[in-house]
C-alpha cells in the first residue's frame, strides 16, 4: 500500500507514474507537470513530486553538496506560478569548498567589527544596527 502524500517520487525516471495515472487515465489537467520540458522548456514537476536524485540548491548544501557548474536540471513550480524552484542533479554535484583558515579568520575579524560600537568600543553580544551607528546603550544616551 503506498503513502497518500509524497515527498518526492520514488522513481528516478523524468516520468512519474502516479502522476501519468492522473494525468492520462483519470484525465486531470497537472499545470505544472510537463517531464519533457515541452511546454516550460526544461522539466516541470508540481511540487512536492520531483524524480528522486533531483534536489534543490538547499537540499544539495544540506547534504554537503553543491551543483558544481551543472546546468539545471528541471524546476519545480508551485503557487499558480509565483514560485519556483531549481533543480539539480545528485549524481553531477560537487563537495561544497571549505573556507581555509585565512578566511575563516576574516569572517571573525568581521563580524567582530559588525558588534564593536564606535562611539564607547565595546564588544556587544549582538551586532550594532545600522540604522544607529552604535549600540543600543548608546543611542539611549540621546534619546532624552
Amino acid at each position: 500500500m503506498q503513502p497518500t502524500r509524497f515527498t518526492h517520487a520514488v522513481t528516478r525516471s523524468p516520468r512519474v507514474p502516479q502522476l501519468d495515472h492522473i494525468a492520462f487515465s483519470k484525465g486531470i489537467y497537472l499545470k505544472h507537470y510537463d517531464p519533457t520540458g515541452e511546454r516550460h522548456g526544461i522539466p516541470t514537476y508540481p511540487y512536492r513530486w520531483a524524480p528522486a536524485g533531483l534536489l534543490t540548491a538547499r537540499q544539495l548544501r544540506a547534504k554537503g553538496l553543491r551543483p558544481g557548474g551543472q546546468d539545471i536540471a528541471a524546476q519545480i513550480i508551485w503557487r499558480n506560478g509565483q514560485r519556483v524552484a531549481y533543480l539539480y542533479r545528485e549524481d553531477f554535484a560537487v563537495p561544497k569548498r571549505t573556507a581555509t583558515p585565512a578566511q575563516r579568520a576574516a569572517i571573525g575579524k568581521a563580524l567582530r567589527a559588525r558588534r564593536t560600537c564606535r562611539t564607547c568600543g565595546a564588544e556587544k553580544p549582538y551586532y550594532i544596527p545600522r540604522s544607529l551607528g552604535e549600540c543600543n546603550d548608546c543611542a539611549r544616551r540621546w534619546e532624552r
